[in-house]
């Protein structure tokens, strides 16, 4: 995959578009929570993390362009995975060395009023809700904006059942925001935004 970079404004609502066509015809999609959205951003949607596609359902769940943070490591996706993030465009960081230039580009895209979503377990790997990391709390601290606990549930291993044509369920939950100031403990945000995070999830997740 070429090294991505955000789209325009219109690319990424149109991309929106498409990905709701896509997710209901594919499956059985639904959404909740979604007057717990702002109207205008910039917020940071904070989603948990189980399948490479979870970005697909949540474009779709919300439509309006979103600025997403992606590992570099996931830069070598296979392409049938790697189209919809090239399309759509993101922000690539580097977890293990986290650059100044990359807050940077953050901070520009908060600054533009956009929608920022950030996983906050960082990976698929392992079973149920993982220990969530600072990032997320970090940047909405910092810039005082709200945090949007939000859950994607049935995306785990979707792409195998739909080339069986199975129809399944698929469903993102947008929980109630979570508001910040500049004087907040990171490590308390990022506490309590797994805490509704896990809320959102089913039992036996």
């Amino acid at each position: 995959m070429r090294k991505p970079h955000p789209r325009s404004w219109l690319i990424r609502y149109v991309i929106g578009v498409f990905s709701l066509l896509l997710c209901s015809v594919l499956t059985k999609f639904s959404v909740e929570g979604k007057e717990n959205l702002p109207q205008r951003g910039p917020y940071i949607l904070a989603p948990n993390h189980i399948d490479d596609v979870d970005p697909a359902p949540i474009t779709a769940a919300v439509i309006k362009p979103i600025t997403y943070l992606m590992a570099e490591d996931q830069a070598k996706l296979p392409w049938y995975k790697a189209w919809g993030p090239w399309s759509y465009g993101v922000l690539l960081v580097n977890r293990s060395n986290l650059q100044i230039s990359t807050i940077k580009n953050i901070q520009k895209q908060i600054q533009k009023k956009e929608r920022i979503c950030i996983f906050p377990e960082g990976t698929i790997k392992g079973e149920g809700l993982k220990k969530g990391k600072k990032g997320v709390a970090y940047f909405a601290v910092k810039n005082e904006i709200p945090i949007i606990p939000t859950a994607v549930i049935g995306t785990k291993g979707i792409l195998g059942k739909i080339k069986l044509a199975k129809r399944e369920s698929v469903k993102v939950v947008f929980g109630s925001p979570i508001l910040t100031s500049g004087g907040d403990n990171i490590e308390d945000i990022t506490a309590k935004m797994m805490q509704e995070i896990k809320k959102l999830l089913p039992e036996d997740y």
